[in-house]
């Protein structure tokens, strides 16, 4: 999993690469190029004769509705019809968006670790966290770089099999943290102060599945579950508006979708 998640992760850093002084600009880019998957994945996954038949039918029955608005019978009738024909089109659907899924969620990852956390400020604190397998050890100790204050000493949570720390990053970069528990020592990187589409990785994490939702860091092995940095939500801007990459992204690659299915020919 993690040589797969390094591969996709490098495609991504090359998309976003020309960006970095308009880190929009990517967000824009991919979220296009995402539509245009979408929309080639549809087309070679779907019965588009039976798609453009059924749509036909569904306008068909529309037009009876409108003709004869004043007959009732026919009105209703075809209502039902609409309905099951309606019902026949998301049949038709679902094996597509069965292959389409899997392939928007690996994009939405790539681009959270992109657009999702901000990076801490200098002067700032923020809050690790370290998720143990069982019960935390006494002597857990977190070390830091120069350029980095660790404030605190381990607060366990035993409950939760936790242990948290507040750091301080006193200037910009990117830092290797050091996790010491149990005679291993385990790295998280924290990014401070850096601006543009540079990733930042949250959480390191073990087991196969939390690795495919945290791809930014290698995993991780023994006691540890995960290592996680609270950084704050990134403020996107897109054209002076701050807005969700979410919101950008679904609109943009939806947008461009219905805007190429005509050139593309795909029945949608």
């Amino acid at each position: 999993m993690w040589y797969f998640n390094l591969a996709l992760t490098r495609l991504f850093d090359a998309l976003a690469w020309p960006f970095q002084r308009w880190p929009a600009g990517g967000l824009l880019l991919i979220s296009a190029l995402t539509g245009v998957a979408m929309l080639l994945v549809f087309k070679a996954t779907s019965n588009q004769r039976a798609i453009r038949r059924t749509r036909d039918l569904i306008r068909a029955h529309l037009l009876a509705m409108r003709l004869f608005r004043d007959d009732a019978r026919v009105v209703v009738e075809s209502q039902k019809k609409v309905l099951r024909t309606n019902l026949t089109y998301l049949r038709y659907a679902v094996v597509p968006i069965v292959f389409i899924l899997p392939i928007v969620v690996l994009i939405m990852v790539q681009l959270d670790l992109r657009y999702g956390p901000a990076p801490a400020q200098p002067g700032e604190a923020v809050v690790v966290k370290a998720i143990f397998n069982g019960a935390v050890d006494d002597d857990v100790t977190l070390a830091a770089p120069p350029g980095i204050v660790v404030e605190t000493p381990a607060l366990r949570i035993p409950y939760k099999h936790e242990a948290d720390w507040r750091v301080r990053p006193a200037k910009a970069g990117r830092f290797e943290l050091s996790l010491k528990s149990k005679g291993a020592t385990y790295g998280k990187e924290l990014v401070a102060g850096e601006a543009g589409v540079g990733r930042v990785s949250s959480r390191r994490v073990s087991g196969i599945w939390s690795q495919l939702t945290n791809p930014g860091e290698r995993p991780l092995s023994g006691d540890l579950v995960a290592i996680e940095v609270k950084y704050p939500s990134r403020q996107n801007k897109l054209f002076g508006l701050g807005v969700h990459w979410v919101l950008t992204f679904f609109v943009v690659s939806l947008v461009a979708a219905f805007a190429l299915k005509g050139v593309l020919k795909t029945e949608v």
